[in-house]
């Protein structure tokens, strides 16, 4: 609009396209830059070089740096540092070390974040002793490392393995006392997660709370999913807990683990209060946390209030998908199999097994959503159960029909019920037909078959 360009207003249009990711967009205007004869200052190709690091095209990166040099331009600690950070990223440590020797015979003083993204880079490349020759250069020019440098080392350690060195540092650090310890709380944290010891995380954790600290979000929420994980909703509980007191509120994927841990448990009471905290904290729920609530309320036989989820979650828009409507079903199926089938008629079985089937198939159609084969496979054993052999064959002919690929699961059910009635033939012919469609069976049909065989035999 009649102004002219200048340096300052096109480092702030640069950093605009970095901060959303445009990289393209950002070497691409530097170059109409170039080209348009203005004279680019540091920031520009700083700037640039970042962009052109983080596509990985070192290349052109390096190219700049040599530019500026010969456009009178003087490369400075963020030029040298970013392409070091650049080489780190595409873990190419050689040329990375390289970048950093032509730094110092510059006379270019390097950082304390020069050493921590040189450190990082050693440490995710195997090379963790290493780091330790930085330490000693980084004393003789008088920087002290900080959290961020020793985290990075407990981290590196961890990753390869040396759980022991890294408890060794980390007690020497914390003895010592160091600013932002915090950060090194979390990264010890994480290292007993990558080594698989929860439990000394979690006592970890729970220690530092004592202290009054906290550990960062990304440790908190992996402790809190492997706690999870290991069946320890008391645990994840608690660590939950202590991460919203700090006003930090997990995902949804977090809260939908601790859900679940406890559904697991069939702790239903638990499982609804974290649901209702995390509706009340504004998060989006979906299909997924409605499904895991639905499948602990069938675990425990609670299928009316299972049913009542399904109503609330179809209520609020949310479409439920073929998962919520199999664990429905096998649900339905297990209240009436186990509990009610004792003095019923066979057709009486077989009429509220079609029922249940039909209500579920209907909203399903309605729904746009199709059977899949676990679906068909819960449906199989239940008219196997319920003594209705040929129509749960017709189901098994209808994964076929319908072009779904049978798996062993599904096998299993029929093979199942075939020998429960003491059909041995036709469950030896359903097992080789499995076998010729290169599916693994199971240990349960080879159990099962091999059992009845055995028993026919020596009945004959």
């Amino acid at each position: 609009h009649g102004f002219e360009t200048n340096c300052h207003i096109a480092s702030y249009l640069l950093q605009c396209f970095m901060k959303l990711g445009m990289t393209s967009q950002v070497t691409e205007h530097f170059q109409k830059l170039r080209d348009s004869g203005l004279h680019l200052d540091g920031v520009l190709y700083n700037i640039a070089m970042d962009a052109y690091c983080k596509d990985g095209n070192m290349d052109e990166a390096v190219k700049l740096l040599r530019e500026m040099k010969a456009e009178g331009l003087t490369p400075d600690r963020f030029h040298y540092t970013c392409v070091i950070k650049g080489y780190c990223l595409k873990g190419d440590v050689p040329n990375a070390r390289q970048a950093f020797e032509v730094m110092l015979k510059a006379n270019v003083k390097p950082d304390v974040v020069t050493y921590n993204i040189l450190a990082s880079g050693f440490c995710k490349n195997g090379l963790v002793t290493e780091v330790f020759d930085l330490l000693d250069h980084m004393a003789d020019r008088g920087l002290e490392p900080n959290s961020l440098t020793y985290g990075i080392i407990i981290d590196g350690f961890c990753r390869s393995g040396n759980l022991s060195e890294a408890e060794v540092l980390f007690n020497i650090v914390e003895e010592k006392g160091i600013e932002r310890i915090e950060v090194l709380y979390s990264s010890m944290v994480c290292g007993y997660l990558h080594s698989g010891w929860t439990d000394h995380a979690y006592m970890l954790f729970l220690r530092v709370a004592k202290q009054g600290k906290f550990v960062d979000r990304f440790a908190c929420s992996k402790l809190m999913n492997d706690l999870c994980r290991d069946g320890n909703a008391q645990g994840a509980s608690t660590v939950c807990s202590m991460m919203l007191e700090n006003n930090v509120i997990p995902d949804v994927i977090s809260y939908t683990k601790l859900i679940s841990a406890y559904c697991q448990t069939g702790d239903m009471h638990n499982a609804l209060l974290w649901f209702h905290d995390m509706v009340q904290r504004g998060l989006s729920v979906d299909v997924i946390v409605y499904t895991v609530l639905m499948n602990g309320y069938c675990k425990v036989g609670q299928m009316e209030e299972a049913c009542k989820l399904f109503d609330q979650m179809t209520s609020l828009g949310i479409k439920p998908d073929v998962i919520a409507y199999t664990m429905l079903l096998d649900g339905h199926l297990k209240e009436y199999l186990q509990r009610c089938w004792q003095g019923v008629s066979k057709e009486r079985r077989i009429y509220v097994l079609r029922t249940k089937q039909n209500r579920l198939l209907s909203s399903m159609k309605k729904m746009e959503i199709e059977p899949d084969v676990p679906f068909y496979t819960v449906l199989i054993d239940g008219y196997c159960k319920a003594g209705d052999f040929e129509k749960a064959r017709g189901e098994f002919d209808e994964v076929l029909q319908k072009g779904l690929t049978p798996d062993q699961h599904v096998y299993t059910a029929l093979i199942c019920g075939y020998c429960s009635q003491g059909e041995i033939e036709k469950a030896q012919d359903l097992f080789e037909e499995m076998v010729d469609r290169g599916i693994k069976p199971g240990v349960l049909a080879f159990s099962v078959l091999n059992q009845k065989t055995l028993r026919e035999r020596q009945y004959k």
